[in-house]
């Protein structure tokens, strides 16, 4: 496939302009419009639809963009890759997780890294589950952090297991059943409850919990972002079950995370493409791996929700 046309397809979807996309990469705008139309030809799809002197997107076309987007972004970044093997540069991390480990994982991580005078950059890629284990077995990015087990059985990764999450009720302090040392799924029958939506993990978890007890509680608050189902917690919305690392309480939040009854534990996993793995790689994880150590000795509660799997 033409890569020129890939590219030309991109820049005017995100210019909105044949002209402008053209002028960017330096090409003719007739050069430009053959291109697009020697990739429609290649596809088999009607990408634009032609009004005049404008393009817009058919519903062809734009799902073909909402599904390659990702690919489509690399290849812009192909000229920076090559330039780092070519200067021989082994400083740049890209990692790709969910946007929760992003925020309770990595960015901890490398401040801790920047902390003890390691040199490096970083992309952090936020992608959907499949993306993750595909986008990584792809090469595209140097390795993700992902709860196992994988989703796509088809994909060659190496899945190296380093955490273990204990998961619990995540409550305002000064909600009654913050007294409590564990939380069981009836407790909160009658409680306002946050979850993400039907099909997203945390949500399945959740109610895998409520029916191995027998139970179906409404739920009123709905989203499709943990992130924002803690931050609705935090804001007192109501109540939700995750996990330390994805419901991260930092030091002097009002909130507490209460374990389940039943004890429930999230395996969290480094994965990477097959074959060495650079220094700064390895560095990263050892320094996941102290990060983590020092929350659980930052407190009882904590040490009791975490668990590092030996390496």
């Amino acid at each position: 496939m033409n890569l020129r046309s890939l590219r030309i397809f991109r820049r005017i979807v995100t210019l909105g302009s044949l002209a402008q996309a053209s002028r960017e990469l330096n090409i003719s705008p007739s050069a430009a419009s053959r291109l697009v139309s020697l990739l429609e030809a290649e596809l088999g799809l009607v990408l634009f639809a032609r009004h005049k002197r404008r393009l817009e997107l058919t519903e062809e076309g734009d799902r073909f963009y909402k599904e390659t987007e990702h690919i489509l972004r690399g290849l812009d970044e192909m000229s920076a890759v090559s330039r780092d093997i070519r200067q021989q540069t082994n400083n740049r991390l890209r990692l790709v997780t969910a946007a929760p480990l992003a925020m309770g994982v990595i960015a901890p991580t490398l401040v801790r890294m920047r902390r003890q005078g390691i040199q490096f950059e970083c992309d952090i890629n936020v992608e959907t589950r499949f993306g993750i284990e595909s986008m990584v077995a792809a090469r595209a990015y140097n390795f993700g952090i992902i709860s196992v087990p994988l989703e796509n059985a088809i994909v060659e990764l190496t899945v190296e297991p380093f955490l273990e999450a204990r998961m619990g009720v995540l409550m305002p302090s000064d909600h009654p059943l913050a007294g409590q040392s564990t939380v069981a799924p009836e407790d909160l029958v009658g409680q306002p409850l946050v979850a993400l939506r039907k099909g997203q993990r945390w949500r399945d978890r959740m109610d895998q919990v409520f029916s191995g007890a027998g139970l179906s509680p409404p739920i009123p608050y709905e989203t499709t972002s943990t992130p924002v189902v803690t931050q609705l917690v935090r804001d007192g919305l109501g109540l939700t079950i995750v996990d330390r690392v994805c419901g991260r309480i930092r030091p002097g939040e009002p909130l507490v995370l209460r374990p389940l009854t039943q004890d429930r534990w999230v395996t969290y996993a480094t994965i990477h493409p097959r074959g060495a793995r650079p220094a700064l790689e390895q560095n990263f994880v050892q320094s996941m791996r102290e990060f983590i150590t020092a929350e659980r000795q930052s407190a009882p509660e904590v040490a009791d929700s975490l668990r590092l799997i030996n390496a």
